[in-house]
């Protein structure tokens, strides 16, 4: 089985699982959303929708979108189709992480980051599970209106820079990197060396629930600056 067919089969799957259509708004508030090709390096669209409804009656707000197997997977946005001939899809994350069900079981919070990016699925479509380009994000929101406590770590000499980014994320855990990391709670660490930014789950294959790690070395201005939005990783 192909990996494409596989990762559709499984949004079946959990949209009948999990629910019943897209249903109507039901909160207050707003939501951001992306649409992106080739890993966030083009951007097709950044608007603001209405918090309360699904992914993916959001994104038909916005753009032309058509669906397969039953609604469960988005297979065109305005006029970009997937190709099992050239290996690209649309993948789906919230607050910097990969979805776990169909687009149209996924209802939006408000603050939440929808973000649609086009890209080949043959370099990381089933490894990929968490990116940088939502920062703050999923620190502020989570995932599924969960937002867990968060832990931030420093290397000697960033102190000040990591008080700085534990008021953007709210984290009030704040201390020099060899202290013990709370086991359910979001990290970010600040370390030395050359600049990069990286993501991951603490526990890998563990899902988007579950808690984050973000890696992140050099100017912290342009961090809390938006520099590395819509990025998945640095370098």
């Amino acid at each position: 089985m192909s990996p494409r067919l596989g990762i559709a089969l499984l949004l079946v799957a959990l949209a009948v699982a999990g629910c019943g259509g897209e249903g109507p708004s039901r909160a207050d508030g707003s939501a951001r959303l992306w649409v992106t090709r080739d890993r966030g390096s083009v951007v097709m669209l950044d608007a603001r929708v209405p918090a309360g409804q699904t992914l993916l009656r959001a994104l038909r707000s916005k753009l032309p979108v058509k669906t397969r197997y039953g609604g469960a997977f988005v297979q065109e946005i305005d006029g970009i189709s997937g190709s099992l001939l050239h290996r690209r899809d649309w993948f789906w994350l919230v607050n910097g992480l990969v979805g776990d069900r169909s687009a149209v079981s996924y209802r939006l919070r408000d603050g939440d980051v929808a973000w649609w990016d086009y890209r080949g699925w043959e370099r990381d479509a089933e490894t990929l599970e968490v990116v940088v380009g939502a920062f703050p994000e999923p620190f502020r929101h989570g995932y599924d209106g969960r937002v867990r406590a968060a832990a931030v770590r420093y290397a000697p000499g960033l102190g000040s820079a990591a008080r700085r980014v534990a008021k953007a994320i709210g984290a009030v855990d704040v201390a020099p990197a060899a202290a013990a990391v709370p086991k359910g709670a979001n990290l970010f660490e600040l370390v030395g060396g050359a600049p990069r930014f990286r993501a991951a789950l603490r526990t890998p294959g563990s899902g988007p629930s579950a808690p984050v790690r973000f890696t992140f070395a050099g100017d912290v201005d342009a961090l809390l600056g938006g520099a590395f939005r819509r990025r998945f990783a640095v370098p």
